[in-house]
């Protein structure tokens, strides 16, 4: 079984974000800036074992500001209510 990476660079906003999600899962469908969506994605479409990479998330904290909060608060969550899906920040 072969782990699915998920990476996230240079996010300056929450559109660079969804595109970043969307374009590496192939998605035939826009998450429309849902979090919602977020979490359904990640744990019902992202194959497992599966880890997502966060970088430069000092920026991104600047940049996203409450966004940044929300976003890694589905992240938590999902990779909880999956098991097999990792997070880390850089």
């Amino acid at each position: 079984m072969s782990l699915t990476l998920l990476e996230f660079t240079n996010v300056e906003t929450i559109a660079d974000f969804f595109a970043q999600l969307e374009g590496q899962l192939e998605l035939d469908y826009e998450l429309g800036h849902n979090l919602d969506a977020v979490y359904d994605v990640l744990t019902s479409e992202l194959d497992g074992p599966a880890e997502l990479v966060w970088h430069n998330t000092d920026l991104a904290r600047i940049h996203l500001g409450d966004w940044f909060v929300r976003i890694l608060d589905v992240i938590h969550t999902a990779a909880a209510d999956r098991g097999d899906l990792t997070v880390s920040l850089q």
